[in-house]
């Protein structure tokens, strides 16, 4: 695997960037938490505001696209994943059935 991507049985635990620390973003991590309770993944989420993401030890962060770049550059040897929408996006939705079925976790 490649220095931007996981085995699913590796990630214990999700970091949700974000710009500010609340609203949107909030509401994203309990959508994510939500959505891994479902599908019965037992994974740790946090959240954080990017500039902080040096302090974190995260196995994947995820963030909305127009964070990633300062995401990705703060932790350039993890796996980073982008999303466009706060509620229910594509990205985020891959990520939980990639988790779910075991595929390797890939930066977008």
């Amino acid at each position: 695997m490649s220095k931007n991507s996981i085995a699913a049985t590796d990630v214990k635990k999700i970091c949700l960037a974000c710009e500010a620390g609340a609203g949107s973003s909030v509401i994203v991590k309990n959508g994510l938490i939500k959505k891994l309770k479902k599908a019965g993944v037992d994974v740790e989420v946090v959240h954080s505001p990017v500039v902080h993401l040096g302090d974190q030890d995260a196995d994947v962060y995820v963030c909305h696209q127009g964070l990633a770049d300062t995401a990705q550059s703060l932790k350039p040897d993890s796996v980073v994943v982008r999303f466009m929408m706060f509620m229910n996006d594509p990205a985020i939705n891959k990520l939980v059935e990639d988790l779910k079925n075991g595929n390797e976790i890939v930066s977008t």
